[in-house]
């Protein structure tokens, strides 16, 4: 019961009757039938389960077979790299001490003299040529009147300062 304040009473007190849940009556083969059923669908998933998780394991063993051998390429590749890069660079370093060694003076007089023929100048094939010493310059007609004009203009100047003294 409910007493005081605000709270509603009660005010009959009955209990509610609960459904029955009827029961079928099945033949005790059915049941031994069903279990034995449910026992080979059990069996069937567990099969079917582990065939899936069988073909998944072989993906995966798989991928990380497929990704090794390309990793082993790669590896193969840059190696091959590396070693044709060792032979060009030894063979730049030979080449540029060639290049070196054809430079030297003595190395091309002796080309000069036994490959190609020549010979060094005597003093019969030396040819002097004398010139006169005197200078000549020409001066052109356009500079010679700036000159002119900017003179003048200078001389006119310095005359009218001359003149006030």
């Amino acid at each position: 019961m409910y007493q005081y304040e605000t709270s509603p009473r009660k005010l009959t007190e009955y209990d509610i009757p609960k459904k029955e849940k009827k029961k079928a009556a099945k033949p005790k083969k059915s049941k031994k039938m069903s279990k034995e059923k449910i026992i080979e669908q059990e069996t069937k998933m567990a099969k079917f389960n582990f065939t899936i998780i069988l073909i998944l394991a072989l993906g995966c063993l798989l991928l990380m077979m497929y990704r090794n051998v390309q990793i082993n390429e790669s590896f193969s590749e840059v190696q091959d790299m590396e070693q044709q890069i060792a032979t060009l660079e030894k063979e730049n370093s030979q080449i540029s001490v060639n290049i070196q060694n054809s430079l030297n003076l003595s190395n091309i007089e002796t080309t000069a003299s036994h490959d190609l023929g020549m010979q060094k100048l005597t003093n019969r094939q030396t040819v002097y040529v004398s010139l006169d010493t005197k200078d000549y310059v020409e001066v052109s007609p356009s500079s010679i009147t700036e000159t002119d004009e900017e003179e003048s203009l200078v001389s006119k100047l310095w005359n009218k300062f001359l003149d006030l003294f």
